[in-house]
């Protein structure tokens, strides 16, 4: 089955996390992904996909600002995650975007069906990622815009680094076969991702750092903080689930000793860094 484990995650405890922790998750990744956003002409879009949407928030948000007439079609693999979507648009009345569950790798789109794309943190989870890239290239007209964010290397990145090291002492974490295996630090290295964007058909490529202090978890003592940190990371979530109490609750003591020289008394605040990405189909 083609991305199998990252379907069995984001359709399964990943997914149902983030519907839970929609407004949560959304705090720390929307100044990210406004940054790609930002690098969109939305005055002229009439039909823009947006890739890996989640729970709907970026696809909602792009609705509101294409021009009368535009949609927006959001697509995911998750199905919990979809399906909250879905409802969060007829809740509010939205009638120019729409949802679909769909693995982008193995579900083309029909030819030239979309004149712009984007994607908040989605694409990075192709096992396949020219494939993946391709389809959203082969689903674009010609010369449409083409936007993303993604993570940069993990030691870069403190919301994920500094805690895996601390879950390292309670949990064995497997090292990924390699760098550029399916996951969210997939697209870290930058020649890499040039790379994979060109082969994939895209030209006019442009990749540009960008590093900003993210705000996880607001409104959270530490405590609540570190429990929840601990249902992000699919490794250290599957140990919360499995282990014995006494297990879960040392590694949640020491995540909150270890998170609490970023917590400011209302949230987590920790640097990123990320790579803004734009190319042309």
């Amino acid at each position: 089955m083609v991305n199998e484990q990252q379907t069995k995650f984001w359709s399964g405890t990943g997914g149902e996390y983030w519907v839970a922790n929609q407004q949560q998750m959304d705090n720390m990744l929307s100044p990210l992904g406004d940054k790609a956003l930002e690098k969109l002409d939305l005055t002229t879009v009439t039909h823009l996909l947006d890739v890996g949407c989640g729970t709907g928030t970026t696809t909602l948000d792009i609705g509101a600002a294409v021009p009368d007439g535009g949609r927006v079609t959001g697509a995911d693999l998750s199905v919990p995650m979809t399906e909250y979507a879905r409802e969060r648009a007829t809740q509010q009345g939205v009638a120019n975007v729409d949802f679909m569950q769909c693995d982008v790798q193995a579900d083309p789109f029909d030819a030239q069906a979309f004149d712009a794309a984007f994607s908040r943190f989605g694409v990075m989870f192709f096992d396949k990622p020219v494939l993946g890239l391709s389809n959203i290239h082969k689903a674009l007209k010609p010369s449409s815009q083409f936007a993303f964010v993604c993570w940069q290397a993990p030691n870069k990145n403190l919301w994920h680094s500094l805690a895996l090291e601390i879950a390292k002492k309670y949990i064995d974490i497997p090292t990924p076969p390699s760098p550029q295996a399916p996951g969210p630090f997939a697209f870290a290295d930058k020649d890499y991702l040039a790379s994979i964007i060109s082969s994939a058909g895209f030209s006019d490529i442009t990749i540009e750092q960008h590093e900003q202090e993210i705000e996880l978890f607001a409104g959270m003592g530490i405590r609540d903080t570190a429990e929840n940190y601990a249902r992000i990371n699919p490794a250290i979530a599957n140990f919360v689930g499995d282990a014995d109490e006494a297990a879960v609750m040392a590694l949640i003591d020491n995540l909150a000793e270890g998170l609490s020289a970023f917590h400011d008394g209302h949230s987590l605040r920790l640097p990123s860094a990320t790579w803004i990405v734009c190319a042309r189909s």
